[in-house]
């Protein structure tokens, strides 16, 4: 709803360009693979990740409890960790203007060893 209202406000006042657009819309979903052990079973993946111009956002579709999020860059070394208590409709806002050019990898973990990760690119 708020990207709605935010989006309707900026093309009535003739503000909305490709910049604005760029933060705004994804320029990617990133394909999660793998498998969470908790949540129970889903017809749905309990989890999507998007790529936007300045964050990948992690969206959560399910009570998830925790779930450990990293992003890992090519050499290996972590460069995002965070531990969140994923509840349905949540979301967790990753920075990604602090990256460097380059291949990432998003992890995202649960206690019990299961597991979802897929790669973004960051120009």
């Amino acid at each position: 709803m708020k990207r709605f209202f935010v989006i309707t406000y900026l093309a009535c006042f003739g503000i909305f360009n490709s910049t604005i657009a760029s933060v705004v819309f994804p320029s990617a979903s990133i394909a999660l693979k793998g498998m969470l052990s908790v949540g129970g079973p889903m017809r749905s993946l309990p989890v999507e990740a998007n790529l936007y111009a300045v964050s990948v956002e992690v969206i959560f579709n399910a009570d998830l409890g925790n779930l450990t999020i990293e992003v890992v860059n090519e050499t290996g070394d972590t460069v995002f960790k965070s531990t969140v208590n994923a509840i349905a409709d949540g979301t967790l806002a990753i920075d990604t203007t602090i990256l460097e050019s380059g291949e990432y990898i998003l992890l995202i973990m649960d206690d019990q060893e299961g597991y979802l990760e897929g790669s973004f690119l960051i120009d």
